[in-house]
């Protein structure tokens, strides 16, 4: 991302020693080292997070599509039991006449 070339390091190096001096140089160099760390394991948490996010938005899709797969057979028994169901009440109804559905005997 940064392409920073060992000539330039240097010359930021030499001009930080000249502006700062030898004995403020150290402590700046360590507090730099810390703000680095803590900003990578910031950076590192926010990727991890960021890929759970990723994986748990991932399981929601496969478990929907999973969800209507299932949904649509239910569906389709529903019906059947359901027609099943009207055609049995509607032929024992008395209107429907006698039971074997046929014309009445004389």
């Amino acid at each position: 991302m940064f392409d920073f070339s060992f000539a330039e390091l240097l010359v930021c190096f030499v001009v930080a020693l000249v502006v700062l001096g030898p004995e403020k140089l150290p402590g700046i160099a360590r507090a730099l080292g810390r703000w680095t760390g803590q900003a990578r394991v910031y950076l590192r948490n926010l990727t991890s997070e960021l890929e759970r996010e990723t994986q748990a938005g991932e399981f929601r899709k496969q478990v929907d599509e999973v969800r209507q797969a299932f949904q649509e057979p239910a569906q389709a028994v529903q019906d059947a039991a359901r027609k099943l169901a009207d055609t049995a009440s509607s032929a024992s109804s008395p209107a429907a006449g006698p039971q074997g559905g046929g014309p009445p005997k004389p």
